[in-house]
Order: structure tokens, then C-alpha cells, then sequence
């Protein structure tokens, strides 16, 4: 009876040790991404790609095609339909996303 209850109290600390050293390693630091000034190494890039692309007119059509695609597949099979309708939301909202996330491009 005692080594099954040590043996179970062996386990569980086991299993809280593993989960903190995960915790532990799984951190990073996190970067907030910044736009580029003007003048900067990749301005033009950016400017084209995500100012006039993304959250420019082509990047709005484009998720609202999506979108419709999605609405238009949800129905007819409801796994291709879901993930479109969640990838033209963050077509639309790339740039807040992005920002909210801390993510470098």
C-alpha cells in the first residue's frame, strides 16, 4: 500500500517537474514588430507589400473573396468552408495581428 501511495506521489511531482521545466524552456523573449521608417533597409518592401497590399485595397478584396468562398464551401463541406472564413479574417487584419502578436517578418 505504501509504494503504490509513493509511487503515485513519485508520479505526480514527476509530471509537475517536467510541466515547469517545459515552462521554463518555452519562454522567449518576445519582440514587438515596428514598421520601418522612411529611408530605412526595407521601406519600399514594406510599403509595397503590406501598405499597399494588405491593408491596401488588394489585400481587402482579396479577404472578401475569401470570405465568400469560405461562405460558399460551408455548406457544401464544412471543413474547407471554417478555415477559409478564419483565414480572410486575418487577411483583413494582417497588420493588427501582427502587431498584437509581437511577431517579425
Amino acid at each position: 500500500m505504501l509504494t503504490s501511495l509513493r509511487g503515485r506521489t513519485f508520479r505526480t511531482i514527476d509530471a509537475a517537474v517536467l510541466f515547469l521545466l517545459a515552462a521554463i524552456a518555452g519562454t522567449s523573449v518576445a519582440y514587438a514588430f515596428q514598421a520601418p521608417a522612411a529611408g530605412d533597409l526595407g521601406y519600399d518592401i514594406y510599403d509595397i507589400v503590406v501598405n499597399q497590399g494588405v491593408k491596401g485595397p488588394l489585400g481587402f478584396v482579396g479577404g472578401v473573396a475569401a470570405f465568400l468562398f469560405g461562405v460558399s464551401r460551408l455548406f457544401s463541406n464544412i471543413m474547407i468552408g471554417i478555415p477559409t472564413i478564419v483565414a480572410a479574417v486575418c487577411l483583413i487584419k494582417a497588420d493588427s495581428i501582427l502587431q498584437t502578436f509581437g511577431m517579425l517578418i
